[in-house]
């Protein structure tokens, strides 16, 4: 509209002549959302007239190629990377920017690496702007507490509820699990290690990597066996290779070798020695643990009416026939089950989950979860001179039945040993994850593990996650999202130790391959049903999650992008879990 021109210019005009001294801006932008015509057009002009030192940005162009001199890069909204890079594949392409990206809503920021890796790919592609930076929450007073609120808990109608809480950084400004996979991605030094080498790559534009220091340690869980600083030069653009093989010392067993990157010096935004990035090898292949010899005293098996049960030295197991699975599990005198474990196959549903109408595609899974149903008939055993073998099978309906495995052994040793079974159905496409939950008291509320951390990671946000062993609890494994939502997840876990505050307690570990898990102050079902995190009730249990595998949580944006398929589940396919209980 032309009566609009001058409008627009006074506003171009008045940006202009503010900021053209700030050294931090190098585009100028015409606006948001706002389509393309001939008032832009005439911004775009004025831009480049008046400042001839910066390139001008409007992302309205590609909505109306009529326009296409008014930005000088192609700059897109939560384009996928698939996207990105059939635009990177046309001969002539203007440079690519993602205005908006990885909508970080909630638990999010899933499947990034497909963004990133094409920065190697294509010269022309420039990355892009995550949406967003900080949570938008405000604070507000109930019953004379402070919580974080966002939309509708002031009665403002109509509202988006938390669409504005899609920040790397909470409302508080502590940064979320999120900071820790965008902070690997974003860093402009890429480091690979290898069992003999290490190669790093300077993408700096001007610093040679000779600007920070670099350490080399080897780990063997969380022993380490051997740490050296190292001197390493790049040029920037260059890619340089340092032979490590003779310092990595000869072990049985995992071994981890990470080479980190550090600040040599103070800086504005962190001290000497913060950590800029890092690489890691992984050699050798886990191996569970086995005791030392074999213990068979006093190991007997005892029959009762509905329990069938074995003792041995410091241990003593039952199984229900009623109940279907272990009803006690006491190790030196203390009782570590309150509930049967139960399989499910439902997570809280994320703001991604919701935003991809995952909730009414998953409430199938939703209900086999909270109707599973033992099969009395199914229950059987199988005795020996060293360990008592139950077997059995949970029935789900979705909505046809279908049938999932539990077999439990206990050893004369005292280590209890589950695998669990999901047989895979045609019917439905995806399923969010195959797992089992223990339901233990809340007086374990202390977790070491040895899996992929420190910070939460998944299938599709784990490159900022590192293999070590950590230590927690499950208040603080709780993230902090303002909607109550699935969190805390941990991949690559070979396994988790809960314990109380006396050091007492038992360790799960995994037997054939890693699993993921989670220990949280609430089950699954809890979070679900909270808006806020003070709706959440007073803890009563610590629940130790164990999977398979789960879904990725996504992240192109949160309005119907589903989760990328190499990060999803297919739900016509086998699954097994098999692990081992014992005494810390």
């Amino acid at each position: 509209l032309p009566e609009w021109k001058e409008a627009v210019l006074d506003r171009a005009k008045s940006m202009l002549e503010r900021d053209k001294n700030h050294p931090c801006i190098v585009i100028w932008s015409c606006g948001n959302e706002s389509y393309a015509g001939e008032n832009i057009l005439a911004m775009g002009r004025f831009f480049r007239e008046r400042d001839r030192s910066r390139l001008v940005h409007y992302e309205g162009v590609f909505w109306n190629r009529e326009f296409e001199e008014i930005s000088d890069m192609e700059t897109r909204m939560y384009a996928k990377p698939q996207e990105i890079e059939a635009y990177l594949q046309q001969p002539q392409a203007k440079p690519y920017i993602s205005c908006e990206y990885m909508h970080a809503m909630g638990n999010s920021c899933g499947g990034m690496e497909l963004y990133t890796e094409l920065e190697d790919k294509y010269p022309g592609y420039q990355g892009g702007f995550i949406w967003d930076y900080i949570d938008q929450a405000l604070y507000q007073e109930e019953d004379g507490k402070i919580r974080l609120v966002y939309g509708g808990d002031f009665d403002e109608r109509a509202t988006d509820y938390c669409f504005c809480t899609n920040g790397i950084v909470y409302a508080d400004r502590k940064a979320s699990p999120k900071a820790q996979e965008v902070k690997q991605l974003f860093s402009n030094i890429k480091i690979r290690v290898t069992e003999t080498d290490v190669f790093l790559k300077n993408n700096n534009l001007f610093l040679d990597l000779n600007e920070y220091a670099y350490v080399l340690e080897v780990k063997k869980q969380e022993d380490c066996l051997g740490r050296k600083n190292l001197e390493i030069c790049a040029k920037p653009g260059e890619t340089v290779q340092v032979a490590i093989g003779e310092w990595i010392p000869q072990s049985e067993g995992e071994l981890t070798v990470t080479v980190s990157a550090h600040l040599k010096k103070d800086t504005l935004y962190a001290p000497a020695g913060h950590e800029i990035t890092f690489g890691q090898a992984i050699l050798h292949q886990w191996k569970p643990w086995t005791p030392s010899a074999k213990e068979r005293e006093d190991f007997r098996i005892i029959h009762g009416d509905v329990n069938i049960s074995a003792v041995g030295k410091g241990f003593f197991a039952m199984f229900s026939k009623k109940e279907g699975g272990i009803v006690s599990l006491v190790y030196d005198g203390k009782e570590y089950i309150t509930r049967t474990p139960k399989i499910s196959f439902f997570r809280a549903f994320t703001d991604n989950d919701r935003g991809m109408q995952a909730p009414f595609c998953h409430s199938v899974w939703l209900a086999a979860s909270m109707g599973l149903q033992f099969v009395p008939d199914t229950f059987r055993t199988v005795e020996k001179e060293e360990s008592l073998q139950v077997f059995l099978e949970y029935a789900a309906k979705y909505p046809e039945e279908f049938r999932c495995r539990v077999a439990y052994e206990i050893k004369a040793d005292g280590r209890l040993q589950m695998k669990v079974s999901y047989p895979g159905i045609r019917r439905e496409t995806h399923i969010p994850l195959f797992g089992i939950d223990f339901k233990l008291k809340k007086e374990n509320d202390k977790f070491v593990y040895y899996g992929l951390g420190p910070e939460e990671n998944y299938v599709d946000r784990k490159c900022g996650a590192r293999l070590g062993v950590y230590s927690s609890t499950p208040e603080e494994n709780l993230s902090g999202y303002l909607i109550p939502q699935e969190c805390g997840n941990r991949e690559s876990v070979r396994y988790v130790k809960v314990e109380d505050a006396q050091g007492r307690g038992i360790c799960f570990e995994a037997l054939e391959t890693p699993f993921s898990c989670s220990v949280l102050p609430y089950s699954a079902y809890e979070l679900e049903n909270a808006l806020h995190r003070e709706e959440l009730p007073k803890r009563n249990y610590t629940w130790v999650r164990l999977m398979a595998a789960q879904c990725g949580v996504g992240g192109d944006d949160s309005w119907g992008a589903p989760v990328h398929p190499q990060y999803l589940l297919d739900a016509g396919k086998e699954m097994k879990l098999f692990f081992q209980i014992r005494p810390l």
